[in-house]
């Protein structure tokens, strides 16, 4: 029984640290043409150097590039709906429709 014990408690620590860090993502429309988007970690870190896409409806990408050192990238606004994706890795992936 013991062992048992022992072994749930390292399930459960191991599933919090596997939740530790959520990736948030904000949208801001510039409105000058453009859209800013941010990312953050729920430790506080930035999401610095993580890929985002922009894709149609269709799931066309429409822009694909890489957040800077503070967790931001600055986007020409598409014309058209789309859905920005910010992928930090498996388990790590946060989407929003455009503004």
């Amino acid at each position: 029984m013991k062992q048992f014990i022992m072994s749930m408690l390292v399930v459960v620590s191991l599933a919090t640290v596997a939740m530790a860090h959520t990736l948030f993502m904000v949208l801001c429309d510039n409105e000058d043409g453009t859209i800013t988007v941010e990312g953050m970690y729920s430790t506080g870190a930035a999401a610095s150097s993580t890929e985002v896409r922009l894709e149609d409806p269709e799931g066309k990408v429409l822009f694909q590039g890489k957040t800077d050192m503070d967790g931001e990238l600055e986007i020409k606004k598409p014309s058209g709906p789309y859905v920005v994706i910010m992928d930090g890795g498996p388990g790590h992936v946060v989407q929003e429709e455009g503004l």
